[in-house]
């Protein structure tokens, strides 16, 4: 069972200079802050092998309707978005994520207090390359706490599956800003499956899950201190659980005993065990894991808009 350090909430700090510093970082003709694409028309972004590319979001910036195609051996992106009223909008990425070392994520997002930001239509569902263990490092999501993530950041529409260091870490910045601090993480009309670690990780004030479906399929992914497939865990803070499916029975399906949080689940179907503070409203035990209907299922079909 992976053990998950207090320092492992705050991404390594040297290791995410080293990894930025040697990245190609985009250019404007990567089309950040694009404007004008039509329905269905989208630019792909191809990796080479053994490359590393480095997409930044600033201010009001839009990142939309791309295929990042990192299918080639040891290709990887890693988008930051940071700042203020930022979008990152119909993304796909093709092929599994070859980052090797700790602190490797596909994205890394924060939010300038008082300001917005949007991650929507994304597809991260090729996850990450394995060694011959099923042992892989990256994550696909984590919220900045070295950067403050003090706004507002919403996932809607995301498709996360198969990365080994988590599928979407949002907890950090409850630590980075003293427990209990930190801006809301909202994850709406989502898919999280297989992920390692936690398929969702929140641990800011009025985080919350809704609408969303979880599930762990038998898929061996895994971290090299794994694995340990949790559902949805709860740090610092409550978080809510309302309207989801989430089916996760080898492992936590919802953990909420950490550093003080709690999950609050309302209106939803677990089937798993709990662990921790977790209080349930109307609760079931009959997940329907289907993909939500608008998830992209494909990295072409998130990078169209469809």
């Amino acid at each position: 069972m992976a053990r998950d350090q207090k320092r492992s909430e705050k991404l390594n700090r040297r290791s995410f200079l080293k990894t930025a510093g040697a990245a190609v970082t985009a250019t404007a003709g990567l089309g950040v802050a694009s404007k004008g694409v039509a329905a269905n028309e989208y630019e792909t972004i191809t990796v080479g092998a053994g490359e590393t590319k480095n997409i930044t979001v600033g201010d009001g910036e839009t990142f939309e309707n791309k295929l990042i195609d990192q299918s080639a051996s040891g290709a990887s992106v890693m988008i930051e978005a940071s700042g203020s009223d930022w979008t990152i909008r119909n993304v796909g990425f093709k092929g599994g994520c070859s980052a090797k070392n700790f602190g490797s994520f596909s994205m890394i997002p924060s939010v300038s207090s008082g300001s917005k930001g949007l991650i929507e239509n994304v597809y991260m569902g090729d996850g990450v390359e394995t060694n011959s263990a099923n042992e892989a490092e990256p994550g696909a999501v984590w919220v900045n706490a070295n950067t403050p993530h003090e706004g507002e950041l919403t996932f809607r529409h995301v498709n996360i599956q198969k990365y080994a260091n988590n599928g979407l870490y949002a907890s950090g910045p409850g630590a980075a800003q003293g427990a209990g601090a930190g801006g809301p993480v909202k994850v709406e009309e989502c898919y999280c499956a297989n992920n390692d670690i936690a398929n969702v990780r929140l641990g800011t004030p009025d985080s919350y899950v809704k609408d969303s479906v979880i599930e762990n399929t038998g898929s061996e992914v895994h971290h090299p201190n794994g694995p340990n497939k949790r559902g949805i865990w709860g740090w610092y803070v409550p978080i809510t659980v309302e309207n989801c499916d989430v089916s996760v029975t080898e492992y936590e399906a919802i953990n909420g005993g950490f550093h003080g949080g709690e999950v609050v689940v309302k209106n939803s179907q677990v089937e798993g065990p709990t662990s921790g503070s977790v209080k349930t409203q109307s609760v079931g035990s009959n997940p329907k894991t289907k993909i939500p209907k608008k998830v992209p299922q494909s990295a072409e079909q998130a990078a169209k808009g469809n």
